[in-house]
Formats: C-alpha cells, sequence, structure tokens
C-alpha cells in the first residue's frame, strides 16, 4: 500500500548524476505537516529524540519568525533528505511524491532530528492557538511517541492551519507562529521513473547514501547492520515467537526500546558456532564464548559480517540483503529460545548454587539488592527471589550449546530439550560442579564471565549430563 502527497519546493534547482536525480530548495512548513503525516522514520538509520539539538534548531525558527528580514535557518541547517522512486513533476515546484508503508529505503534518509523538532514546534503552536494544553514531554520525547502524539491531536493542527488563513494577524499579534520559516530540503529522485533498472540502481544506491549522510552521527555498528536488513530474519523470528518480546527489543538508535539487540545477537553465537566455519569454508570463526558476555559489540561485528557474506545472504535490490541459508536461519530459530532460557537459569541458579554454598554470602550478590527486595529476570521481565550478576550466568547459558546438535544437512537443532534439562537433577549438578569454578575466581562475576576455563567446565558437564541421559 502506498500513499501520494504533493509537496512545494521555491528558490529550487534540480542536478542529475547518473540514475539519480537531485531536486534542492526551500518547503514551507505545510509541506512538512503533510510528510510527518505520511512518513516515519524507517528509512532513517536513527530514531530521533528531543534533545539540546531539537532545542537548537526550534530557536533558529522562532528567530526566524521573529525577524522581518533575516531569515538565517535554511543556512543554519543541513534540512531534511528525502528520497521517492515514485513521483511526478508537476508545475509551479510542485511534485507528487508516493511512498510504500513501512519502506526502509525510501523516506526520510536524514534530517530525522529535524523533522521531530518542526513538527514538535508546529504541534505546540498549534495548542498554544487552540487554548489547548500543549504536548507534555513524554509525549513527544522520541519519535514513535511524537508521531503517536501528532495523528491523535491531528484536528487540532488542522484548525490551525484554519486559523492561519481566517486570523494570521490576530495570533501574531498574541505571539503565536504563523509558520513564517522555511526548511531546507533535498529531493532524491531517479532520473527515469519508468525505467525499472533505473529505478533498482537508485534505490540500490540510497542505503550508501543515507550511511555517508549519517556519517557525523558516529552510528553503531547495529544500527547500520539493521538499515542494511542484516537483522530482519532474526526479528522475524522474535516477532513470530515472542510479539510481546520482539517489540521491546532496541534494533535503531533512540527507539526507546529496553532490550538491546546485541545481546541477542551475542547469545545467537551459541548455536550460530556450530555452522559457521563450514557454512563460509572457515573464512568466518565465531568468536570465542567469553566474548558472548564480555565482548558484545566484537560478537556483533562478527554477525553482520557472517550475514554479509554472500555464502549467507543475498542483496535484495536495494542494498538490503536478505538471509538465503538454510543453516544459519535454523541456529537463528535456536537463538530465539535463548533469552528465555537465560531467565529460567537467572532464577534457577541461587537455589542450587545453595545444595553447596551460600549464595547470599557472596559480596557481588548483595551489591545487586534492593531495598525493596524485588527482582525480575533480564529478558521477560518475571518475578525472582534473587538478583544474579549477568557473569555467572553467562557461562551456564553458553553451555547449552551441549544440548544442540547440527543434523546431516547442517541445521541447528536441541538435541535434548532445554526446557526439561534445567527441570532435572543433572542441572543441579552441573550448577553444583561450576560453584568450585566460581569459588576459585574469588567470588567476582567479571573473572567467571571472562574466563575461558568457567566455559569450557560448563559446557563438558552438561555433554557429560546429556550422555548419562
Amino acid at each position: 500500500m502506498s500513499t501520494d502527497i504533493i509537496v512545494r519546493f521555491t528558490d529550487s534547482y534540480e542536478q542529475k548524476v547518473g540514475d539519480i536525480k537531485k531536486i534542492v530548495g526551500l518547503m514551507s512548513p505545510k509541506s512538512i505537516i503533510k510528510i510527518i503525516d505520511t512518513l516515519d522514520l524507517d528509512a532513517n538509520p536513527r530514531n530521533s529524540r528531543l534533545g539540546s539539538v531539537t532545542d537548537a534548531i526550534q530557536a533558529s525558527i522562532r528567530a526566524d519568525e521573529l525577524s522581518p528580514t533575516q531569515k538565517l535557518f535554511p543556512f543554519k541547517s543541513k534540512g531534511i533528505l528525502l528520497a521517492s522512486s515514485s513521483y511526478e513533476s508537476l508545475d509551479r515546484g510542485r511534485y507528487r511524491l508516493s511512498f510504500a508503508s513501512h519502506d526502509e529505503v525510501e523516506g526520510i534518509l536524514d534530517g530525522g532530528h529535524n523533522t521531530l523538532a518542526i513538527g514538535s514546534y508546529i504541534l505546540s503552536e498549534a495548542e498554544h492557538a487552540l487554548g489547548n494544553r500543549p504536548p507534555k514531554k513524554n509525549e513527544v520525547t522520541i519519535w514513535d511517541s511524537f508521531k503517536q502524539t501528532w495523528m491523535n491531536r491531528r484536528t487540532d493542527i488542522e484548525e490551525y492551519l484554519s486559523l492561519l488563513r481566517e486570523e494570521k494577524a490576530a495570533l501574531k499579534e498574541k505571539g503565536i507562529s504563523t509558520l513564517d520559516f522555511s526548511i531546507p530540503v533535498e529531493l532524491l529522485v531517479p532520473t527515469d521513473p519508468n525505467d525499472a533498472l533505473c529505478v533498482e540502481n537508485f534505490r540500490t544506491s540510497l542505503l550508501e547514501i543515507c550511511d555517508a549522510r549519517n556519517n557525523n552521527a558516529q552510528l553503531t555498528q547495529g544500527t547500520k547492520g539493521n538499515q542494511e536488513g542484516l537483522f530482519d530474519s532474526f526479528k522475524a523470528l522474535y516477532a513470530e515467537k515472542y510479539p510481546e518480546f520482539a517489540a521491546k527489543i532496541s534494533w535503531k538508535t533512540n527507539d526507546g526500546n529496553p532490550i538491546e539487540s546485541r545481546k541477542l545477537v551475542a547469545l545467537s553465537w551459541i548455536p550460530l558456532s556450530l555452522i559457521s566455519s563450514n557454512v563460509t569454508s572457515g573464512d568466518i570463526e565465531a568468536p570465542q564464548l567469553p566474548l558472548v558476555y564480555s565482548g558484545k559489540e566484537k560478537c556483533q561485528e562478527k554477525f553482520l559480517q557472517l550475514m554479509r557474506d554472500d555464502r549467507v545472504s543475498k542483496a535484495a535490490g536495494s542494498a538490503r540483503r536478505e538471509l538465503k541459508n538454510p543453516q544459519v536461519l535454523s541456529a537463528l530459530k535456536v537463538a530465539t529460545d535463548l533469552p528465555g532460557l537465560y531467565d529460567e537459569i537467572y532464577s534457577r541458579f541461587p537455589k542450587h548454587y545453595n545444595k553447596t554454598g551460600s549464595y547470599g554470602k557472596i559480596g557481588a550478590v548483595k551489591s545487586l539488592k534492593n531495598s525493596r527486595n524485588e527482582y525480575k529476570t533480564p529478558f521477560f521481565e518475571k518475578a525472582t527471589d534473587n538478583p544474579v550478576p549477568d557473569g555467572f550466568i553467562y557461562p551456564l547459558v553458553c553451555g547449552l550449546r551441549a544440548l544442540m546438535e547440527a543434523d546431516d544437512q547442517g541445521k541447528v537443532y536441541w538435541k535434548t530439550d532445554p526446557h526439561k534439562f534445567l527441570d532435572s537433577p543433572a542441572f543441579e549438578n552441573v550448577v553444583a560442579q561450576y560453584s568450585g569454578v566460581i569459588q576459585q575466581s574469588d567470588y567476582d562475576p567479571q573473572k567467571v564471565g571472562k574466563g575461558a576455563m568457567s566455559y569450557t567446565a560448563v559446557e563438558n558437564s552438561m555433554k557429560l549430563a546429556v550422555l548419562m541421559g
């Protein structure tokens, strides 16, 4: 499904290079309103957030409105970068643009903070003009909450625009914005929208352009990988299995979600380590297991390297890539079980440890206690009796690799039901043996979590437990 909007440029000019045409000019806030109505920041690597940058943008806009002669905002701001492969040039500087719903390639490529600042400015002024309560800060702080508030109050904006047409002078006397400012905008379109090859080349170029334009924002590897579609299969697997949990995963900067995707990516190397070398003919080796705990950024970097490999994924015609390797897909399916298993181990560990030691006396545990004595598991936030340092948990979670296997086709599966295993005396015995490693590491979670011996000891214990059935 696509949506058409008509925007108008003033003081514009065109540039053509190869398959890309760029229209550069100024837009009025009324055109920006249409853009906000239609687009989200799907194509932008970051989710924008209100802060000092947006405050400065709004101050510049206000200064332009107050000055009858000096309009400096178009020169102080790089503005907004848009892209659309489906467009029509109309008269009087107008363009009809068509955008597909949730297109992660086209739309607002850069200038998300400008769009958020301008949108929240317009919304606040609209409510001021109507005598309504302006949005609370938490209603507009990040793009997603702002867009929801914008749509909820869209009729107020329409009333405000009507007032501007009928009572502009009166609003100005009251110090209310009359939207008398211009926004610098660049629009990228294919030179020939009717040529399929031209359009494909255009879309393929957009991700690289978007990445380059956002370089000054120090994008994380994960954010860039997300724009390339390298997490799409992993996202889809989580959305299918745990939709509520999936909605809480943060895949891009400033999206406001509490679960760091890089933690899940690091955990995915537990099953991926069984096949990555074979899949890539030895070119990509799995990171050492302690890095799942202490080197999540390195694990993510390796994951992106694996997913960019032509033996694992293929280009999807727009610089995004799609997973094509069934072995890797099977490992990712197994990986979606790991957050829940992590939480199970988290809840069980203190009780099992107490059979050979005194869990509550460990200094690192005491430091995690709170006055309410209320604790939740890290991923699914289930109530639990005690907090547990991550460094104690990761070797046990990584040890679950002993319960996995690759079949004759190289697909990873659980050869032993992990939930039944964690509920068995065999797992209690594993924890009992593992407690010795903790003692030898001076009860220091950092030493335990970073020590290769911790992982080797646990995995060997689990292998033995599986063999003994």
